[in-house]
């Protein structure tokens, strides 16, 4: 569930940091919480809190032959109240205090741009939870309309001193040992964030 970015079996931008790491480009220390299957991190917050079902129930008749505009906004607001108000299992809240490093911490989703800087371990875990929540705001459920679930993009904690800001030198080198076109975001000379230009 929790993994450094070396043991981290993810596909697409975690894939290219592991790949980018390992060929000796610096990678700011990252802690993937992989969304592998039902064992992940994600899910079994939500299994956990019977979140699935409750969200459920919040969105009927969201969605018909039109969308319900007043439902759709009651049942987002009720899904991001849900979120926020769960709680991790402690021992894995406990686990993933342990797992992170010291400092100030980037949580964000693999593949987007970053959502929260935290100044530290506790903060980080909160903002997880309001990272995950952000996935019910009107505008992400509209996007994915109809399907409900969310994407299954594994979550990243970075350890950074500030926000990352783009990185033409390091796109480079990247871009070379990647074999394709993408462009880094970095922080003191360390790779944050990759997408492909």
């Amino acid at each position: 569930m929790i993994f450094r970015l070396r043991e981290a079996k993810d596909k697409g931008e975690v894939e290219w940091l592991r790949h980018l790491e390992a060929a000796g480009l610096p990678v700011a220390p990252t802690l993937v919480l992989g969304f592998q299957g039902p064992n992940s991190l994600e899910n079994e917050f939500y299994a956990l809190a019977n979140l699935p079902e409750q969200i459920r129930r919040a969105f009927k008749g969201v969605f018909g032959v039109r969308i319900d505009e007043e439902k759709l906004e009651a049942a987002c607001a009720q899904a991001e109240r849900l979120m926020r108000e769960s709680y991790l299992l402690p021992e894995r809240a406990d686990e993933l205090r342990q797992a992170l490093p010291d400092g100030p911490l980037l949580v964000r989703y693999a593949g987007e741009a970053p959502f929260a800087l935290e100044p530290g371990k506790q903060e980080a875990l909160w903002a997880l939870k309001r990272l995950w929540a952000s996935r019910w705001e009107v505008d992400a459920v509209l996007e994915r309309a109809p399907q409900l679930s969310p994407p299954e993009v594994p979550s990243l904690i970075q350890q950074v001193s500030a926000l990352p800001d783009p990185d033409e030198d390091l796109s480079i080198l990247a871009s070379h040992a990647l074999g394709k076109q993408i462009r880094v975001w970095s922080t003191d000379g360390k790779i944050v964030w990759v997408a492909e230009a």
